[in-house]
């Protein structure tokens, strides 16, 4: 949890302003900046299943080291970084690096955890993730307040990321039990599995409305409702903040109803949140929505990935893991990109947050159909429901 909260610290200094870097700094168009994203997204997604399958084959530790070396390599290349040529491989390996520490880490914290304590665990997990929220987008504020200087922005993430890496390699083992099978190749086969596809396609239309803000509210705050470089950072911190303060709340609440009701109403509260980023008339609204929008976030990430973890077997569990973050990740690619060509499309910049219900509404109603399909004990994977 040291590692995930330093190295959280390390990319939540940078991460606000990158979008602005891009679009203000070097002056890549909107359009070309949800691109980037894009990519970046996309090959994470084409990797992220192999990523799973390397978790289960080589062990946690060797993949997550790999992936978290993200926090120093980003700010590095970055500061050579002059166009959007030159941007594009940069975030290219960024997608590959990301998915590998997303997937091992939640396979990791499964790993050492009971089935009845992972969602708390998850949770937990998320506040630590949040925590530097609060201070990282401020204390980079801070740092871009003289005349926008961000080479001092990406050497302070390149010194507490590397910092974050040497003391995950250092005091945390491997965590993968001795003794379990390793996979030979990859097993496609998993996604036959209904419960698993099921949840995996309700969470990318719930990925393709909430990951625009960290892509496009940005740009949307500072070209749209003109906000300045610290109010930007408050919106994000107020989010980490709202976990912090929100998340345990939420998980005690979330733990005496079914995961699958929880699941649900997080979508609806995140959906409401996004959208109410369109409609709020000021600054201190817009923060009211973020927070709105985290207290689902509080609600759909952890019992998304407790549930993945129920149904998964632990031999495979790196795979089932891999195959949700891969089309996590193909939501969280594809939402700039669409976002991105729907403002620029229309010249309405509201429309994407607007639409967040659409796309809620239809995870909630495959939601639905995961739920007839659960079997009535939720401690085994299911295997009647194998598409045969």
């Amino acid at each position: 949890m040291l590692n995930i909260a330093i190295s959280g610290m390390a990319s939540t200094v940078l991460s606000p302003f990158l979008p602005i870097f891009l679009n203000k700094h070097l002056g890549i168009s909107v359009g070309a900046v949800s691109f980037l994203y894009f990519v970046s997204g996309l090959v994470g997604t084409m990797t992220v299943f192999l990523v799973g399958w390397l978790v289960d084959r080589i062990g946690r530790k060797k993949v997550y080291i790999f992936g978290n070396a993200e926090v120093a390599v980003l700010p590095a290349a970055l500061a050579y970084v002059k166009n959007f040529v030159q941007a594009l491989p940069v975030m290219t390996v960024y997608g590959v690096m990301d998915s590998a520490a997303r997937t091992s880490q939640t396979t990791i914290i499964a790993d050492q955890v009971e089935e009845k304590d992972r969602n708390t665990a998850f949770g937990v997990s998320r506040i630590i993730v949040n925590c530097p929220w609060i201070i990282g987008p401020i204390l980079g504020g801070i740092i871009l307040a003289d005349r926008s200087n961000y080479g001092s922005l990406f050497l302070v993430s390149l010194v507490i990321g590397l910092a974050s890496l040497v003391i995950f390699i250092v005091l945390v083992p491997e965590s993968r039990r001795a003794g379990l099978d390793r996979p030979g190749l990859p097993k496609i086969e998993v996604f036959r599995d209904r419960e698993l596809l099921l949840l995996c396609v309700a969470s990318l239309f719930t990925m393709l409305f909430y990951t625009q803000y960290y892509s496009l509210l940005p740009i949307y705050a500072k070209q749209v409702r003109g906000l300045l470089d610290w109010q930007v950072a408050w919106l994000f911190s107020i989010s980490g903040a709202t976990v912090v303060a929100f998340q345990f709340p939420t998980s005690y609440w979330v733990d005496k109803v079914p995961k699958q009701t929880g699941y649900v109403l997080g979508v609806v509260v995140l959906a409401a949140g996004i959208s109410a980023i369109a409609l709020a008339p000021s600054f201190y609204w817009l923060l009211l929505a973020v927070a709105i929008m985290t207290i689902g976030e509080n609600m759909f990430f952890p019992i998304a990935y407790s549930l993945v973890t129920q149904i998964g077997p632990e031999s495979d569990r790196g795979m089932y893991v891999g195959a949700l973050n891969l089309f996590f990740s193909l939501g969280a690619n594809i939402s700039p990109l669409l976002g991105g060509t729907i403002w620029q499309v229309t010249g309405e910049p509201n429309l994407p947050w607007l639409l967040s219900p659409v796309y809620a509404f239809i995870s909630v109603m495959l939601l639905i159909l995961f739920r007839r399909n659960r079997p009535k004990s939720n401690s085994q994977p299911l295997i009647a429901s194998k598409i045969r």
